[in-house]
């Protein structure tokens, strides 16, 4: 009769259930089942956890509650039908319970060799064998390895029998692998499974979800594709948890240096980020565990993918559209992106040496929402002639004196002008020319024709419109622009006496020019809002007699001019300084929330403080 011992042995740390049976039953001479049935707690029903089994083994090994509990805690108890408690917290199943049996050889050839006798009655199976996320044996350095696998619960928890088969190659150091210093994540995570303290800003978060995190970020950061299921290295944990640990601004950091990685059409959110994205899409998509860490990959995508409004990204609608590329701008405008190239670089949506794919050439959506909403209403200078009742000489010359801006300059853009513009300048103009002028009468002239017999700019003639200096008539029978007619008396005294072969050139002291050509010059050519700079003293002049015409007037001499530029710009010395062009810059000025010059709501015109635009140009 074989010797038996007086006592059942004691529970070792971090031992599971089936780990201690299997020990026990070696001690008393048997394999589980047989135990089991002795015990009247069959091996089925242990291995299921039922309450009754539990409860007769813990009495037949003389086992206290707290030692029990602590068991189980190692073990994992069932807690519903994907998830398992386990040290404390939830977890889903296939985290802790899988086919694949792994251990460190050398903590088993160490737990034989402090005892006489079989080997197997005294190795021992520790519980944070089982959790996937865990690579190493802390206290050897060693990795874990596959110790056996099996499908059916019988077999894989029947531990003795498993480590007979196996236990000459592991007291030989057969299975044994080169030795690794544990990393950061593996202190960590042993010390969250042993106790649950965390000194980290990690310590909110459930174990359940900062692992397998870690190995996905990892995975990220490397470009590695390993999929869940394989027994990923240390160093893919440890780089996710070194940035993790950071807390979430390095990790939405890191998240963006590999959404930078996206430099075809192709390259979506799947593809860039792997099972990190697909996983967060999927299997943890409504995991609230994983919330915080879903809103941090969401905004990534939004901020470098062109996703639209009522687009569901991770679980999420999306309310708003924030970044438009060249194609989705294309869809939504009707606009071929090659057209439509030229008014975003124009408006400097993007640079015109912007090497990247149409899919990726991204953009603020807000920003230039109003000129997408404006491209597809804008059409050819016939169309826009004829709304403007212009001929072809007048528009050319409205847009030579910039009293009629395109939306784009650039030559390629079959249609740059925005119709209502036209009309809008036209209606001004008509709503000032109330007097009806018959068809033959010859005291009458058009603007154009005007402009160009005495010499004298659209802007002078139309602004001197504007003031009421001129009258204008509408010719009967011609609509729009080229029915506005001036009488030729009024051009000439307006225009002043013809200049004669040689000018007079007034003597420095009189100043380098007057106020008001200055203005036209810098492009306050409206209503006279410069000379209200002047008039309330934001400009400095000499108000002085032209000893020409006998007529007192300001002019500037080149410090007053240097002080204006010193001090104001408006867009037309923008367009000199910068290169832009006029629209790109009233889109940046625009943007920024820069508002013309108006202290105490006086209107200056488009003069802005130089302060205000150099901080955005």
């Amino acid at each position: 009769m074989p010797n038996l011992p007086i006592a059942s042995p004691t529970p070792a740390l971090r031992e599971t259930l089936y780990s201690y049976l299997a020990r026990l039953a070696a001690v008393w001479k048997t394999d589980v089942r047989e135990l089991a049935f002795d015990i009247g707690a069959p091996f089925k029903k242990l291995l299921n956890q039922d309450p009754d089994a539990l409860e007769a083994l813990a009495d037949w090994a003389d086992l206290a509650p707290n030692v029990m509990d602590e068991l189980l805690s190692w073990t994992g108890v069932r807690a519903g039908d994907v998830r398992m408690e386990f040290r404390d917290e939830l977890f889903v199943s296939r985290a802790i319970r899988n086919p694949v049996m792994r251990g460190c050889p050398v903590c088993l050839r160490e737990d034989a060799s402090a005892v006489d006798g079989q080997a197997v009655s005294s190795m021992v199976m520790r519980g944070d064998w089982q959790y996937r996320e865990v690579n190493l044996c802390v206290g050897h350095g060693h990795p874990l390895i596959q110790l056996w696998k099996s499908e059916a619960l019988q077999d894989r928890f029947d531990i003795a029998a498993r480590l007979l088969e196996i236990d000459e190659s592991i007291l030989s150091g057969a299975l044994d692998r080169p030795r690794q210093e544990p990393s950061s994540y593996d202190l960590w995570l042993d010390q969250r499974l042993q106790s649950g303290s965390d000194q980290t800003c990690l310590r909110d978060q459930s174990v359940h979800a900062i692992a397998p995190l870690c190995r996905l970020l990892g995975q990220a950061v490397l470009n590695v594709k390993t999929s869940e299921s394989d027994n990923t290295s240390n160093s893919v944990h440890t780089v996710g948890f070194n940035i993790a640990v950071q807390g979430n601004t390095a990790t939405r950091a890191a998240l963006d240096q590999i959404a930078a990685t996206a430099t075809k059409s192709s390259d979506e959110p799947g593809k860039i980020f792997g099972p990190l994205y697909n996983l967060l899409n999927r299997d943890y998509l409504n995991d609230p565990d994983f919330g915080l860490f879903r809103e941090i990959l969401r905004e990534c995508v939004l901020d470098h993918w062109p996703r639209a409004a009522g687009e569901v990204v991770l679980g999420q609608t999306i309310p708003e559209r924030r970044l438009h590329s060249l194609l989705t701008a294309s869809k939504k405008t009707g606009i071929g992106p090659a057209a439509l190239e030229h008014f975003l670089i124009e408006a400097g949506a993007f640079r015109e040496d912007d090497k990247r794919p149409q899919g990726r050439k991204l953009f603020d959506a807000k920003k230039y929402d109003p000129l997408l909403t404006e491209i597809p209403t804008l059409v050819g200078p016939i169309a826009m002639r004829t709304a403007m009742g212009a001929t072809r000489q007048e528009l050319e010359a409205l847009e030579e004196e910039e009293l009629l801006i395109p939306r784009t300059k650039v030559a390629k853009v079959k249609n740059p002008w925005c119709i209502s513009d036209g009309i809008a300048f036209v209606a001004e103009l008509t709503a000032c020319s109330s007097i009806p002028v018959d068809e033959g009468d010859k005291g009458w002239e058009t603007l154009l024709f005007a402009r160009r017999r005495r010499e004298v700019s659209l802007v002078d003639l139309i602004n001197g419109i504007r003031d009421q200096t001129l009258k204008a008539g509408q010719r009967a029978g011609v609509k729009g622009f080229h029915g506005v007619v001036v009488q030729i008396s009024e051009v000439n005294s307006f225009a002043g006496p013809r200049p004669k072969a040689h000018v007079e050139v007034l003597d420095q002291e009189f100043g380098k020019m007057s106020a008001a050509e200055f203005g036209r010059l810098v492009g306050l050519r409206n209503n006279g809002v410069f000379m209200n700079l002047v008039e309330t003293g934001y400009v400095n002049t000499r108000l002085v007699k032209n000893p020409r015409t006998g007529q007192l007037q300001h002019r500037m001499t080149l410090k007053d001019i240097t002080e204006f530029h010193r001090r104001f710009v408006t867009l037309t010395t923008l367009v000199t300084e910068t290169g832009q062009h006029r629209n790109t810059l009233k889109g940046i000025l625009a943007a920024g929330r820069v508002t013309p010059f108006s202290p105490d709501g006086q209107d200056y015109g488009a003069v802005y403080l130089r302060a205000d635009v150099t901080k955005l140009i």
